[in-house]
């Protein structure tokens, strides 16, 4: 059952099915903590279950339907609405974390210990989930989901229901980054994980197990592994924009608020769902100082999941370090 953020709607955020677990996965718990620290997505990213093993198979609304004026003794040509199925996959990541057993020795075989010690392989994991988000591709990892960016691509080249959700910044050269704007919702954006696998994320115990090290020489480990199944539907294209091509060396703070406010209105409907705002550090941390001047109305201060974030007018900006300032200019 859904609690949190997205109560009665069927999803739940990565920290809503930690909590349901409660003690009975450690693991998890620790890793959505250590998640969060880095990539702020996890505290407002909804998942659901696939609706087939490792895929969401949805419909897709192509175009709306014909209608027409209604006339007294005429009647109405019935229409259908132009739909598409899509299918949206899972990626499946794993990690295998290895200590000696010398070291766990030393430390009593503290499991408290073990965890601290696999904190390294966790958030490497949480680091590659978040950069699939935004630059994932199918058709070039194919054991990876497909990202943001492989939807929202260009402004001149792709079907016009994705195109006209990007933005141009107007920045070009090397200091390109992006700003997404994304709602979550049901019938619109959310995250997916294989069914019966709460997150997509296992913990298994391997136990004592023999060693290698690169000399030929054997040793004993303790070895833990990691395994997350997860990817991203996006069934509706109208609640995502991309704000591309912004050069984070420009500080004319006039040219990029008006670029966010054309962004923000080019969600069909910001009301509908959940909707945030993601960004990197260098760019959240410009927005933060924008929003410490008292004569700038649209960003504020408020409370998101316990701390206070910047907010630009209801949305929460939410920072993550997967989104690259070092992106290719979008045309």
């Amino acid at each position: 059952m859904a609690t949190g953020l997205y109560a009665g709607t069927g999803l739940a955020t990565l920290y809503d099915i930690a909590q349901t677990l409660g003690q009975s996965d450690q693991m998890l718990q620790q890793a959505v903590e250590l998640q969060a620290q880095t990539n702020e997505i996890w505290q407002a990213l909804p998942f659901k279950p696939c609706n087939k093993s490792t895929m969401e198979i949805v419909p897709l609304r192509t175009a709306l339907p014909e209608v027409a004026w209604r006339m007294i003794n005429k009647g109405t040509q019935p229409t259908k609405s132009s739909m598409a199925q899509a299918s949206f996959t899972c990626g499946a990541l794993e990690a295998m974390a290895q200590i000696d057993e010398r070291i766990m020795q030393l430390n009593k075989g503290s499991n408290a210990f073990r965890m601290n010690e696999n904190r390294a392989h966790q958030e490497s994991m949480s680091q590659m989930m978040s950069k699939s988000i935004f630059y994932g591709d199918e058709k070039i990892n194919p054991a990876s989901f497909t990202g943001l960016s492989a939807f929202y691509y260009s402004k001149a080249n792709q079907d016009p229901v994705y195109a006209d959700q990007i933005i141009d910044a107007g920045g070009t050269g090397d200091n390109l980054t992006s700003l997404w704007i994304v709602t979550f919702a049901p019938d619109t954006v959310y995250g997916i994980h294989p069914e019966g696998i709460p997150g997509g994320y296992k913990y298994k115990d391997n136990g004592r197990v023999s060693v290698n090290d690169p000399q030929g020489g054997k040793y004993y480990a303790y070895e833990s592994q990691f395994n997350w199944d997860m990817g991203l539907c996006v069934r509706d294209p109208r609640y995502v924009v991309r704000l591309a091509n912004i050069d984070y060396t420009d500080t004319d703070s006039t040219t990029f608020r008006n670029k966010l406010i054309e962004a923000y209105n080019q969600i069909h409907n910001v009301d509908h769902g959940r909707t945030v705002i993601l960004c990197n550090r260098k760019v959240q941390t410009y927005l933060a100082i924008m929003a410490t001047n008292a004569k700038n109305v649209d960003l504020r201060f408020d409370e998101f999941a316990g701390k206070k974030v910047t907010h630009f007018w209801t949305s929460p900006i939410l920072m993550n370090d997967a989104i690259l300032l070092t992106e290719s200019q979008v045309v």
